[in-house]
């Protein structure tokens, strides 16, 4: 199926709402993203990524690397690139030649809000999307890994990587879509 990235104004915003990686120290900060799976890609905040501690490797989270290596949150530090472009929007890390991303270890119970989704065509449109998540009060919409790196929205719950389920459909800082995620699952 394709997948198609929501449509937002710049790149994918987080925000910590209650995550234990972060009092209790499961945290990377010391990989690099892989060459290949990362050419000519940015890393932003609210990825869902691999982590190769031993090798000190980041790559795009897919069923094989998710079954063999725990994900991962991106949660990088803003730095200010281009001076009037302070916004979150505006902050993403090259995959070479920047700092290195930040990535917290995801634990159920966990709870974040991100616009870095992506969904596949049992939605047509963002509106769609939108719908739903709007009603995950009174029907799940689920969240999972996507090759690219996004966090995939679908109505079926993932059976590989971590499973979010959507707790709200709410807004970022600077009122751009937001939805709220708790990790039910490993």
């Amino acid at each position: 199926m394709a997948i198609t990235r929501l449509t937002i104004d710049g790149y994918g915003q987080v925000e910590i709402n209650n995550c234990a990686f972060r009092r209790d120290g499961r945290i990377e900060a010391q990989c690099a993203p892989d060459a290949t799976d990362f050419s000519g890609k940015k890393i932003e905040n609210g990825m869902l990524l691999s982590v190769d501690a031993a090798n000190r490797k980041l790559f795009l989270a897919d069923d094989a690397t998710a079954k063999a290596l725990p994900i991962g949150l991106v949660y990088s530090a803003e730095h200010l690139y281009e001076n009037g472009k302070t916004a979150l929007k505006y902050f993403a890390l090259n995959a070479q030649n920047d700092f290195l991303p930040r990535v917290g270890y995801l634990t159920v119970g966990d709870k974040f809000t991100t616009n870095c989704i992506a969904y596949e065509s049992e939605f047509a449109s963002d509106s769609a999307v939108i719908s739903a998540l709007a009603a995950c009060a009174t029907s799940a919409v689920y969240g999972g890994i996507c090759d690219d790196g996004y966090i995939l929205v679908s109505a079926s719950a993932p059976t590989v990587g971590p499973k979010l389920k959507v707790v709200a459909k709410t807004t970022m800082p600077d009122g751009q879509l937001g939805v709220k995620f708790q990790v039910i699952g490993d």
